[in-house]
């Protein structure tokens, strides 16, 4: 028999109590209001049912007031965490601003879900007295890696389809050389989430690394299709025409290369400005990786060949 999935109200209503239990001054909400801004999606609704906004974990998370939730084209902007945006859409799915990718990625399939998740996840940075508990961050103040896959974990028992949470899940798998519960965990999550190219990129590295470089193609190419009308399509089809360069491919770097300058015209003129402004920096290393792309779609051209020679000096 399937298991009746728990309604949401009894979710959000636990994790307020959870969040009135805690020690005082770790979480701040502000009481509810009686009457609520018109068009708000139904997730959001139901959160401000009970509470109007606030703070958790210090300030952590803003959850902002309902009058200051904005409209973001089919999504809300309903708070932040470190700093990011946090959104819903009319599905109940939370999305996150991801500085790292310079894309929104989904933290969560349902708002209850997500909140429940990070509360969990967070509350393990804390001890009983609302502090910093011990053998949590390095000596430079940097979160252990064994911390970072708790709260994730955390998280996922949570919201299992999660998708975003499960590809740093997988990073930091991978940070850990345990490459193939990585590459489960990639493999489940484009499973569930066939659109997540990142997920597929990751799973092209993961290939390319351990010299499998016809399936890192495939994959970075299906990556690349579900790009499709992404702002940064074009960077992924460049890594599918750096991998075909890596396997002697050259009808595939071409068609690669095609697709890349059709969908981002703008790509080259990007990543060159990208390159120079590592090479200013020093950072070589970052230099030399946007400089394979380039060479992958534009091998021909004169100034990614000034840059290489620079590079090469």
């Amino acid at each position: 028999m399937a298991r009746r999935r728990e309604p949401q109200e009894a979710t959000l209503d636990r994790v307020i109590e959870l969040l009135d239990e805690a020690p005082a001054g770790l979480h701040d909400l502000v009481p509810r209001v009686d009457v609520l801004p018109d068009g708000l999606p139904g997730a959001l609704i139901e959160l401000f049912a009970r509470c109007d906004g606030g703070r958790l974990f210090i300030d952590s998370i803003e959850l902002r007031a309902s009058a200051d939730v904005e409209r973001d084209g089919d999504r809300w902007v309903f708070g932040s965490i470190e700093e990011e945006n946090l959104l819903v859409d009319a599905r109940g799915r939370v999305w996150r601003t991801d500085a790292s990718l310079d894309d929104v990625v989904c933290e969560g399939t349902a708002l209850d879900r997500w909140l429940a998740g990070i509360v969990d996840a967070l509350g393990l940075l804390y001890d009983s007295e609302g502090e910093f508990a011990e053998e949590v961050f390095d000596e430079d103040g940097e979160l252990l890696a064994i911390v970072a896959e708790k709260q994730l974990r955390a998280i996922l028992k949570r919201d299992p389809r999660a998708p975003a949470p499960r590809w740093r899940l997988a990073h930091v798998l991978l940070g850990a050389d345990a490459i193939p519960e990585a590459r489960r965990q990639l493999e489940e999550l484009v499973a569930s989430e066939p659109n997540f190219a990142w997920g597929w990129l990751d799973l092209a590295k993961i290939s390319e690394l351990t010299g499998d470089l016809a399936n890192a193609m495939e994959e970075a190419r299906v990556g690349a299709q579900a790009a499709e009308g992404h702002p940064q399509a074009g960077y992924f089809w460049s890594q599918v025409a750096r991998l075909a360069i890596r396997a002697s491919d050259e009808p595939a770097r071409a068609a690669a290369a095609a697709h890349a300058a059709r969908v981002a015209p703008e790509l080259k003129a990007a990543q060159l400005a990208g390159v120079r402004e590592s090479i200013a920096e020093g950072d070589t290393g970052s230099a030399r990786g946007l400089l394979e792309l380039l060479r992958a779609v534009w091998p021909r051209d004169l100034e990614v060949l000034d840059l290489a020679r620079q590079l090469a000096n």
